[in-house]
């Protein structure tokens, strides 16, 4: 497996922040050793993509402080990426993330300047993404079948944090 992460925080204005992340992988099987009495799975072979590990992923948040009076009010908007991304070794695609995903999740917290608590409203998957997020499938054998699990539809939350 090679692959190389960034990652970056960027304050341009005390009341800003801009957070960003770009990962890349290559995670594909380069050899696959004959061992005595091992059976393969029809399918897997080199060239193959590991399971769960997308070529490329990626990260963009950005939130603004606004004030008023001793209440901090913070709106932030944070997208992610994932390229495709399979869900097996032996790449199975009626089981795999063929598309790739772009999920919106937006919040908004609002706390005292120096207070012990913080109350956070916010939407995940504000879009209402429907993507496939594992799977497993048995589509070589006699039960051939095939199983997928997708990404929660879009989900309103509260959160109330109280630090002591």
């Amino acid at each position: 497996i090679d692959g190389a992460e960034l990652e970056m925080t960027w304050l341009p204005a005390p009341e800003w922040t801009v957070e960003a992340s770009l990962g890349y992988l290559d995670a594909t099987i380069d050899r696959l050793d004959n061992i005595p009495l091992a059976i393969l799975p029809p399918g897997l072979v080199v060239g193959n993509v590991l399971p769960f590990a997308p070529e490329w992923q990626g990260h963009f948040g950005i939130a603004y402080d606004a004030r008023a009076g001793s209440v901090v009010v913070t709106p932030r908007l944070d997208f992610s990426y994932q390229d495709t991304t399979f869900f097996d070794a032996t790449n199975t695609p009626e089981i795999a993330q063929l598309d790739d995903v772009t999920v919106l999740n937006v919040s908004v917290a609002i706390a005292r300047d120096a207070g012990k608590w913080r109350l956070t409203l916010g939407v995940n998957n504000a879009t209402d993404e429907l993507y496939p997020i594992a799977g497993n499938s048995s589509l070589t054998t006699g039960s051939g079948y095939a199983e997928i699990a997708y990404a929660r539809p879009r989900e309103y939350f509260a959160q109330l944090t109280y630090d002591f």
